[in-house]
């Protein structure tokens, strides 16, 4: 049976890469961004412009006065992560208020309001890249080119073979 198998090999498994590539510092890479935070301002950039309600009367007012427009947008990040939409929604309004995200009119003829990064958010998501590409350099210092094109192949690999018991909503393009 493959989980006799695997069963003994995956807990040392887990403790070396968690360790390794640190998701279980309080910070991701000596960042201000928790993995999740980083995960939330890595969507935001890497996406369409997301589009939030914009209700009129009274309930608009009340949502753009409490920041109660971002719940569709952190319900669409949510459910790609896997996170709680309510959690999403906290950090979306920690964005905004520390001046990573925005809320813009979005272009004619319907004009909905679309969620963006700010400037300082794409500096903010840039340092994040930079330090995954320092980080990798660092990881990958000592192999050869063979040693990395094997490492290249052997993570394609796990990637399609443990990508198929994946839900198709959560599978990442290659």
């Amino acid at each position: 049976m493959r989980s006799e198998w695997l069963g003994p090999r995956y807990p040392p498994l887990h403790r070396f890469y968690t360790g390794l590539i640190g998701l279980l510092a309080e910070t991701l890479m000596h960042s201000a961004y928790t993995l999740t935070e980083a995960r939330v301002l890595f969507e935001l950039g890497h996406r369409p412009r997301h589009s939030a309600t914009n209700p009129g009367g009274k309930t608009g007012f009340l949502a753009r006065a409490f920041r109660l427009d971002v719940e569709p947008v952190a319900s669409a990040v949510a459910r790609d992560l896997q996170v709680d939409p309510a959690y999403v929604a906290r950090i979306l309004r920690k964005f905004s208020a520390v001046g990573l995200t925005e809320m813009c009119t979005g272009p004619a003829p319907l004009r909905p309001r679309v969620l963006s990064l700010t400037a300082r958010g794409q500096t903010a998501l840039a340092a994040l890249h930079a330090a995954t590409d320092r980080d990798l350099a660092r990881l990958t210092a000592g192999l050869n080119d063979r040693e990395a094109a094997e490492l290249s192949d052997v993570l394609t690999r796990v990637r399609h073979l443990l990508g198929a018991a994946m839900p198709p909503e959560r599978r990442e393009a290659p």
